[in-house]
């Protein structure tokens, strides 16, 4: 239990406290308040340009810097199309493998690609090569319907 201060010494208490409070009212304590006023404005624009150039060099380095955000989202993407290209190649290169396995395996695959893509005949095979007419047209179009000028070397 905290026993109450006698009327005497409340009296006390607050002379104490009120010569404190004439302490910090004296002369001297103005002419210091007023210096530190003076130099708290002195000094008040050069600590909002160092926070503003501080500000500045962070978001810098968070957006635009060489590990910022704009970067690191370039990346991101470069990442995700070279993974896109990882996919359609290994995909190619199984569909390769298997053709590489049906040409080894199936002959009649074999001998199909060797009559398409390179146009090999068996022997005493005959080859007939048709012409359709959409593509037989252009060309009696362009053969000339004049008859031809006579060459000036010939007799």
């Amino acid at each position: 239990m905290k026993i109450p201060p006698k009327a005497g010494e409340r009296e006390i208490r607050g002379k104490a406290v009120a010569r404190r409070k004439a302490k910090r009212k004296s002369p001297k304590s103005t002419f210091f308040q007023k210096v530190k006023e003076r130099t708290a404005n002195k000094w008040r624009p050069v600590k909002r340009a160092l926070l503003l150039l501080a500000f500045g060099f962070v978001a810098y380095r968070f957006f635009a810097g060489p590990y910022g955000f704009l970067e690191i989202h370039k990346l991101w993407k470069e990442k995700n199309s070279l993974e896109e290209q990882s996919k359609a190649l290994q995909a190619e290169l199984i569909d390769m493998e298997i053709k590489k396995q049906r040409l080894t395996d199936d002959a009649f695959y074999l001998e199909k690609q060797a009559r398409e893509r390179l146009g090999m005949v068996r022997e005493g095979e005959k080859v007939y090569r048709v012409i359709q007419e959409d593509q037989a047209k252009p060309a009696e179009e362009t053969e000339p319907t004049q008859p031809a000028a006579p060459d000036s070397l010939s007799p």
